[in-house]
């Protein structure tokens, strides 16, 4: 594993959104009381295991009707998408995807009267594709990375004049990214708003990727309770964000992208989300696949099923815990006997075959 702690963390940062944008998002759910809080499940045998005060984790395996976190994003910007008049029912709306936000966008484009085409690397996990078919969607395969088919889906775009309801941003493609990372500010709030029955949080451990839900998550906590801090969990082989993390500026990783946490399969980070977390983030960790699958057993045992990317970070938390080299970044995070510590589950299974395969051992 490895990892970077920035030098200092902006004290005076106060992440992407405003307060009037904030607002806009409690009205949304609020209208929504459909749209209920996912669990915060304690772990307290986890918690002695590993010597902390306690560790909850934040279970989206259900969010929605889903498996995943992503509807609060997709459903979020594409119906505000449709109440400004920047979309209509029976338009086509497209994504990138490695599963769960394709799926999410499939979901939220259906309820809205409007088609979705998903394009995905071509190696993703059968049942991935067939998850998002299955939304109504068509779904393009393409003969690369996650980055390239957000490349091909920009050449379509440009083609047919489809709306691009994406996650990741770049240059003059802003607005719908900020509108799905707002909606993911709403996980951020249950979690604290459920620190008024379990034990505060003081150390929230969020999924890298390309930096959305990290900077929905990072940006409502700099926003509302500075003294939490924030960890950022990635894969060694798709550590984007901690590569530009260390190199000030967004930069991109090479070389084979070999993991099972499919959902952080990125090489490049979105700009918007990077420039928002890379002064409110406390610490950027990568992790190799054995510590997720540790923790995919682990979260098991505590009857909750999370596919790799959903228990990347409580492998993080795992292997910080663990590993003597780490010592130094543990002091960096004050993370020991009276931590409150929440790791975030963002996905259930999506690749069964795997899951399996996993927790049995094999």
């Amino acid at each position: 594993m490895s990892a970077f702690v920035p030098e200092r963390r902006a004290a005076a940062a106060r992440g992407l959104f405003t307060e009037a944008e904030y607002a806009q998002m409690r009205t949304f759910f609020a209208a929504h009381p459909d749209l209920g809080a996912t669990p915060l499940r304690p772990l307290p045998a986890v918690a002695r295991a590993l010597g902390l005060g306690s560790i909850a984790a934040k279970d989206e395996s259900g969010r929605f009707g889903l498996n995943a976190f992503k509807l609060l994003g997709a459903r979020f910007a594409i119906e505000t998408l449709l109440a400004d008049g920047e979309l209509r029912r029976g338009d086509t709306v497209i994504c990138a995807s490695e599963g769960n936000h394709g799926r999410a966008v499939a979901r939220a484009a259906r309820e809205a009267g409007c088609h979705a085409r998903v394009y995905m690397a071509h190696d993703v996990a059968t049942a991935r594709v067939e998850a998002i078919s299955g939304e109504g969607a068509e779904v393009i395969t393409i003969d690369g990375s996650y980055d390239d088919a957000v490349r091909s889906l920009q050449a379509d775009a440009a083609r047919h004049g489809w709306p691009i309801v994406s996650d990741t941003s770049w240059e003059g493609y802003e607005r719908i990214p900020r509108l799905i990372m707002l909606g993911y500010t709403r996980l951020a709030e249950e979690i604290r708003q459920r620190g008024t029955e379990l034990a505060a949080p003081r150390v929230v451990f969020v999924q890298g990727g390309v930096g959305g839900l990290l900077c929905g998550v990072a940006s409502y906590f700099a926003m509302h309770d500075p003294a939490v801090r924030v960890v950022c969990v990635e894969p060694t082989s798709a550590a984007c964000l901690q590569a530009s993390a260390r190199a000030g500026a967004p930069v991109a990783v090479t070389g084979p992208l070999a993991t099972a946490m499919a959902g952080l399969r990125n090489r490049e980070v979105s700009p918007l989300a990077f420039n928002a977390v890379r002064n409110i983030v406390d610490a950027f960790v990568a992790i190799d696949d054995v510590w997720t699958e540790r923790a995919m057993r682990t979260l098991n045992n505590e009857g909750i099923r999370a596919g790799a990317s959903g228990a990347a970070t409580l492998g993080g938390l795992m292997a910080l815990c663990s590993e003597p080299a780490m010592a130094a970044v543990r002091d960096r995070i004050a993370l020991n006997d009276a931590s409150n510590a929440v790791v975030i589950v963002s996905e259930g299974v999506t690749d069964p075959k795997h899951w399996s395969a996993v927790v049995s051992g094999n």
